[in-house]
């Protein structure tokens, strides 16, 4: 799998983002080609290589060729909604913009529809939270981990005057995420820097087992007492060397709600709305309450950084009054997502791996239904050629099954 590492010793910004993903190979030319589709032409977008401390690095500039323009999130929407990118990057990019929205809302005490976005709603943050989308998609990075970022410390002038650093709607989307601060005047993390770094990274720590192929050094403006730049390394995960043991091991809360009084109908909903969240995993179980009443054990996986968005889900869309939250350790099998062609069509397989052998085929649900839908054949039917069609692929791979 295809993997990055953010190390966020000066910060993380839009700006030093792209610049570190060019850096790191993004093709600048094909960048501004997928940018156009935004059907934006009120800015111009070039990079420089800077110095920064002796270190080379990439500085990406928007230049905007009007006036600094407000915007609401629904007009944002919408410019993104009617633009020719491809789908993962739109869904992606209005993602990391609710995810603005919503800590903007809540600094400000309003609803998210009438946030009215001033840095953010310029030019400069879409082509930033855009481009950076475009730049993991066309890297083909899958997982994205990061080191604690590092907000530095004092003011910085905003739109509504002076705000302490970091700013709040910064603390606000970098809640449950390791931060900290060091003798470094200004503002080093932005809002739309941690947007993006939350959206995509469910690991905060030191560097992962990566095989590195490529390092990408995103420059800032100002001059620092430390280099003002953003690494990105970019690999494969080690781990996930089927040739290998790879057992990765990660850590993670479980949050537990006991429920006796809610209407079954309403957890559909409730997992949707869990699993969009970020959680890792959602399931329940029948259990037998105090008086034999019967109930359900409501339990929900998630990362740390995760906790009070799922902690606020709950307690908005169930009937309890509490919850239980204590962590857990994981071991899980390095795998791979397999395509396979079958007479229906192709559809993606997981693979898991253990001593350099493939220990696990599962084909995967959503596709095998919508090929089902797509050619009325039963569902267990082309779950099971999907399957067999897999091992055949991986019994002609230097990595059989087992």
């Amino acid at each position: 799998m295809k993997a990055a590492y953010l190390d966020c010793f000066s910060g993380i910004s839009g700006d030093m983002l792209l610049g570190a993903l060019v850096d790191a190979g993004l093709d600048f030319n094909l960048l501004q080609r997928d940018l156009a589709g935004l059907d934006l032409d009120e800015y111009e977008l070039y990079e420089q290589k800077v110095l920064k401390q002796g270190i080379r690095g990439t500085q990406i500039h928007v230049h905007a060729l009007e006036g600094h323009v407000h915007r609401h999130l629904s007009d944002i929407q919408a410019i993104i909604g009617r633009s020719a990118l491809p789908p993962q990057v739109k869904e992606k990019s209005l993602e990391i913009f609710t995810r603005l929205g919503k800590a903007e809302a809540k600094i400000h005490g309003t609803d998210i529809e009438q946030i009215h976005f001033h840095e953010v709603g310029a030019v400069d943050a879409i082509v930033d939270i855009v481009g950076a989308v475009i730049g993991f998609w066309r890297l083909g990075i899958e997982k994205v981990f990061a080191s604690p970022i590092h907000v530095g410390k004092g003011f910085v002038k905003a739109a509504h005057g002076l705000l302490p650093v970091p700013a709040p709607a910064t603390l606000e989307l970098l809640t449950g995420v390791p931060i900290y601060a060091q003798d470094v005047e200004g503002e080093l993390a932005t809002p739309t820097g941690a947007a993006i770094v939350t959206a995509y990274c469910r690991e905060f720590g030191p560097f992962p087992k990566i095989r590195v192929e490529r390092v990408g050094y995103g420059a800032g403006v100002k001059d620092l007492t430390i280099p003002n730049l953003l690494r990105l390394t970019v690999g494969e995960l080690a781990d996930e060397d089927k040739g290998q043991e790879g057992i990765r091991e990660g850590e993670a809360l479980t949050l537990e709600v006991n429920i006796d009084d809610m209407n079954p109908e309403c957890y559909d909903y409730l997992f949707e709305k869990l699993f969009q969240a970020g959680a890792m995993d959602v399931y329940i179980q029948t259990i037998q309450m105090k008086k034999n009443r019967p109930a359900v054990l409501l339990t929900v996986q998630t990362p740390y950084h995760k906790l009070e968005e799922m902690r606020r889900i709950l307690f908005q869309e169930t009937t309890t009054i509490g919850l239980r939250v204590y962590p857990i350790k994981k071991y899980m099998l390095p795998y791979e997502l397999l395509t396979v062609e079958t007479n229906y069509g192709s559809a993606k397989v997981k693979v898991a791996f253990m001593e350099g052998r493939a220990c696990t085929v599962s084909p995967e649900y959503e596709d095998c239904r919508r090929l089902a839908r797509l050619t009325g054949e039963p569902l267990k039917q082309i779950y099971e050629e999907i399957k067999e069609k897999a091992k055949i692929l991986l019994y002609s791979t230097k990595y059989p099954m087992d």
